[in-house]
């Protein structure tokens, strides 16, 4: 085991020959103990949430192991001294460890510097904006409404029914601003998009459609990503890739998956109406509050593997972070479709 102060298996208290379940047990003594709400600080929860990321996944903590194994190369070579870096055993804030990434569904994979995956910000979404078409033009969209970053609200009736979850649908618009979009410049949010048809009145008016909504939609480029929200009542949950258990229950996540084709194939459809052939690429996020409305709780522990595109629900704080990576992985981040923008807010029901 590295003696190294930040290597993970002495971030949970344990060493590197502990099996499985003493893992796992380690993991959620340190977690309680490091919850602010018992006495730790949201820096410590994060260290061990991060420490169970890459040992908490058996294809991680083999790779990580291999990591901690492998001799250091001698200092003659600036090579030899880079490789020794970037393979090294470290622990630090952000979302890399020991040469592991975190990825935006809550699991871990090896990765190296510099490495290209559909995980990994392309660097497009920090340069200059492109627009389509050009601001010279007032159409298809006005200026006003293509530089404003927030689109649609919400109904005190329908689909949220009021109450909590209207409140919680307006809670999570506003840190997906805070937390999504002034990060991301070309990004834009729509609150409360219908995924059926937009239609016209008898005098051939455009009316806001109705039926099933998406609670909130990112753009940024081509990349789509659907985001709704739960409540939990309790500290821990478990999701086993299709159902999300806590407090002795099991709750249904909402059809994200559903929701985003049926949203692309209307979004295609009226881009090819305008002339344009686009492929658009989807992601989804479910992001979970608990009672404390703490940014970091509660803490998830998936059993399953999710499959058909669904992602691990998580807290706030990872929720918004996977949210950043899978827009800002579009190599087309910094384009902004005004055609795109326009046919989204044809499908708002509260514009």
């Amino acid at each position: 085991m590295s003696s190294h102060p930040t290597d993970l298996y002495s971030v949970l208290g344990i060493g590197p020959d502990a099996d499985a379940q003493d893992v796992r047990a380690a993991y959620r003594k340190q977690a309680r103990r490091a919850h602010p709400d018992a006495g730790g600080t949201a820096e410590r929860f994060h260290e061990v949430q991060s420490a169970w990321e890459v040992l908490g996944d058996t294809e991680a903590r083999a790779a990580y192991d291999r990591a901690l194994r492998r001799p250091a190369r001698g200092a003659d070579s600036a090579d030899d001294d880079a490789d020794q870096a970037e393979d090294a055993p470290h622990y630090g804030r952000g979302s890399s460890f020991g040469g592991f990434r975190t990825t935006a569904s809550g699991s871990t994979s090896p990765t190296r510097t510099g490495s290209e995956s559909a995980r990994t910000p392309s660097g497009a979404a920090h340069l200059a904006p492109v627009y389509i078409p050009d601001l010279s033009s007032p159409e298809p969209l006005s200026l006003p409404l293509t530089s404003q970053r927030t689109h649609g609200g919400f109904g005190s009736a329908g689909l949220f029914g009021g109450g909590r979850a209207l409140r919680r649908a307006q809670q999570t618009a506003e840190l997906l601003e805070k937390h999504v979009l002034s990060d991301l410049p070309t990004a834009r949010l729509f609150n409360t998009v219908a995924l059926q048809p937009s239609g016209r009145d008898r005098r051939g008016q455009a009316r806001a459609p109705k039926g099933r909504a998406a609670e909130h939609v990112l753009v940024c480029g081509d990349t789509l990503v659907v985001v709704s929200s739960l409540e939990v009542h309790a500290a821990t949950a478990s999701f086993d890739g299709r159902s999300l258990h806590a407090a002795g229950r099991s709750l249904p996540l909402p059809d994200l998956t559903g929701q985003s084709r049926a949203l692309r194939t209307l979004l295609e459809a009226a881009m090819r109406e305008t002339g344009r052939e686009t492929s658009l690429n989807l992601g989804q996020q479910v992001v979970l509050y608990a009672p404390d409305r703490s940014m970091q709780s509660p803490v998830v522990e998936a059993r399953g593997t999710p499959s058909d595109g669904v992602r691990t629900p998580l807290a706030p704080a990872r929720a918004f972070r996977s949210i950043r990576e899978q827009l800002a992985a579009s190599a087309q981040a910094n384009v902004i479709d005004r055609h795109l923008l326009a046919a989204l807010r044809a499908q708002l029901q509260h514009p």
